[in-house]
């Protein structure tokens, strides 16, 4: 009669091995989510200071808002 192994007899090289893979993945997801939260941040901030977000360079930029100019009502 062969002898039936149960669920949580695994080898303790699989153990090790799905420790990593579950440590790698959630490295991966963590340095995922830092770079979308940071990206998140710096788009905010821009606008939030009166810039606009330029996506294709990915920075922000600023216009300078000039006075209006008035006609001198002195002649030269």
């Amino acid at each position: 009669m062969a002898r039936r192994r149960s669920p949580r007899s695994t080898s303790p090289a699989r153990r090790i091995l799905l420790r990593g893979i579950a440590i790698a993945v959630l490295v991966a997801v963590a340095l995922y989510g830092y770079s979308y939260y940071r990206g998140s941040q710096l788009r905010d901030s821009c606008t939030g200071n009166g810039g606009e977000w330029n996506a294709e360079r990915e920075q922000c930029t600023f216009r300078l808002a000039l006075p209006e100019q008035t006609p001198s009502d002195a002649t030269p």
